[in-house]
């Protein structure tokens, strides 16, 4: 049984909700990829209307109410196949089923129903093996029959095949680059006839490229806003290093006119712990802000590979635009260009017997200067 659980391992992080901490019931997904079941997210968003700003509980990224309300977000159809695999393999684990197709042939008789052994993927059922033999020759044609052991998980997800949303009876095939989204051959004839089409198999091999290609600009930011707060840091414990020596400078300053200045002094050095709070404050609210953007680029790591390596080439084709958008969103985050530089701070001493009023007061000691650098 250790396979099954190392499986459950890798996709337990996407089947729960980030909110309820469950497994996903109905799960949406926002533009920023992360999904939510709709019950925590019209939780999440009471006392919002059509159009209001809504902000990701997850990355704060910002969208809009649809206009057809919350349960108008796309269903996350690759989640959905990750808890239908899920669900079916945890049964195998924890039950012991009976063919469900001879349970409903004799429900009125004493019949003794034989085990399942085998699951039908396209019949959703949990069948025996002589059942399993009639579903892999039906003359409609052949059903995909799977074992029923601790491997069925990542089979399933695999081979469970998604049906079109507007023609329930069919299977989506088909890729149109005109439309972006996947098609069956209905929905082809009728409102697809001109447009760019292709099997669904070679689309995915084309958006895989560009899924490596932005996982690993995705994976260099990463390594560079981990650069930038080492950056923040040095700059941090060199502004404050300085700062502390000009503090110094100020007191050695006070001493020599102690009777006369001790208010004075004692301004200036609320006025500099003032600077160097504000500046610090700055500066870790950059390093959090870089932080966030990490962690939102880890999690689109986190989908983009498993959506790559678990998905099929129908979830590949659906996801691939979303994705799109999304690295490129993440690549653009205004944290990541701003320059690492402290301002620059200098206290400017007062020449003996020289004074100035400044701010209803004697400067008797001298004053700060505090420039800042462009761009940040």
């Amino acid at each position: 049984m250790a396979a099954a659980f190392d499986i459950h391992a890798h996709i337990s992080d996407l089947t729960t909700c980030p909110i309820c901490l469950e497994c996903y019931k109905d799960p949406k997904s926002l533009p920023c990829l992360h999904t939510f079941c709709l019950e925590c997210l019209i939780s999440h968003c009471r006392g919002k209307s059509v159009g209001d700003e809504l902000l990701c509980p997850v990355c704060r990224n910002s969208c809009h109410v649809p206009e057809a309300g919350i349960s108008a977000f796309p269903l996350n159809f690759f989640v959905s196949d990750l808890l239908h695999a899920q669900n079916t393999a945890t049964l195998v684990k924890d039950e012991m089923l009976f063919c469900e197709a001879c349970i409903k042939v004799c429900e009125d008789e004493t019949t003794t129903i034989p085990p399942a052994t085998k699951y039908c993927v396209d019949c959703s059922q949990h069948v025996c093996e002589k059942c399993s033999r009639i579903h892999t020759t039906l003359g409609t044609g052949a059903h995909v029959v799977v074992e029923l052991d601790d491997e069925m998980n990542a089979e399933l997800i695999q081979l469970h095949k998604r049906h079109c949303n507007e023609h329930k009876a069919e299977t989506v095939k088909l890729y149109c680059y005109d439309c972006k989204t996947n098609l069956c051959s209905v929905c082809v004839a009728l409102k697809h006839k001109h447009h760019n089409i292709t099997e669904i198999s070679e689309a995915a091999d084309e958006f895989v490229q560009d899924i490596d290609e932005h996982v690993k600009s995705v994976s260099d930011s990463i390594t560079d806003i981990h650069n930038l707060q080492q950056q923040w840091d040095a700059q941090k414990q060199e502004f404050l290093t300085e700062a502390e020596k000009l503090e110094v400078t100020v007191k050695q300053k006070g001493e020599e006119k102690k009777r006369l200045v001790d208010s004075h002094v004692d301004s200036l050095l609320q006025k500099l712990q003032d600077m160097k709070l504000n500046y610090s404050k700055e500066v870790e609210c950059n390093k959090e802000k870089l932080e966030t953007t990490a962690v939102a680029m880890q999690s689109y790591i986190n989908y983009s590979h498993m959506v790559r390596t678990k998905g099929k080439p129908e979830d590949i084709t659906h996801a691939a635009e979303e994705l799109d958008t999304r690295a490129t969103t993440l690549l653009q985050t205004d944290v990541l260009h701003k320059t690492v530089q402290a301002p620059h701070l200098a206290f400017v001493p007062t020449e003996d017997n020289v004074f100035s009023a400044a701010e209803g007061d004697l400067n008797l000691v001298g004053r700060w200067t505090c420039e800042k650098v462009l761009g940040m």
